[in-house]
């Protein structure tokens, strides 16, 4: 079996990920699960099929997605409100502020490269990490519509996922379940 996690960017999809890996692990199931911007070499050439395979790609809707889409049996997309989607940025712009480095795009050179200096609490790299920022968030209402109109094309099952993070921690609230 294979599930698509996927959703806008910095939406909590790592977390969510591992939080039902964890549970399907829990039942003694084989689980693989893999952050297909980090990880796309570790795909196996083929799948077992006793194996639950968790594949997380933001771009999963998209013609960029690493696997073509039809290819899984479940997706779960996470969608949060604009308010919550707008406090994940925050926090995580604070995290590439601190460590010099933003924007990862699995895209660019063999195994990907990051934006920004490198340095630590450098100003150089303010305006960049808010262009980016608003670059995505702009974009947002119309990426979601775009990416539910690609899954429920497909005719796989599909669960909608609202991400809602209060007092740090990030919960979980399953919004909307259709099948195309």
């Amino acid at each position: 079996m294979k599930i698509l996690i996927t959703g806008l960017g910095i939406t909590g999809k790592s977390t969510f990920r591992q939080l039902i890996a964890v549970q399907l692990q829990a039942n003694n199931d084989k689980v693989v699960c893999l952050d297909l911007d980090y990880q796309r070499d570790q795909l196996p050439q083929e799948f077992d099929p006793d194996s639950i395979y968790i594949l997380e790609d933001v771009h999963g809707p998209t013609p960029n997605a690493v696997i073509p889409i039809k290819s899984f049996d479940q997706i779960f997309y996470l969608q949060p409100g604009w308010l919550t989607h707008l406090r994940f940025w925050l926090s995580r712009m604070k995290i590439w502020f601190g460590n010099g480095k933003f924007g990862w795009d699995a895209d660019k050179g063999e195994k990907g490269e990051w934006l920004g200096t490198g340095k630590p609490y450098d100003l150089a790299n303010i305006l960049p990490i808010l262009k980016d920022f608003w670059s995505h968030f702009k974009v947002r209402k119309q990426t979601i519509k775009n990416d539910l109109r690609v899954i429920s094309a497909t005719g796989i099952d599909c669960i909608l996922i609202v991400p809602r993070k209060k007092w740090g921690k990030i919960k979980f609230f399953a919004y909307d379940f259709y099948r195309s």
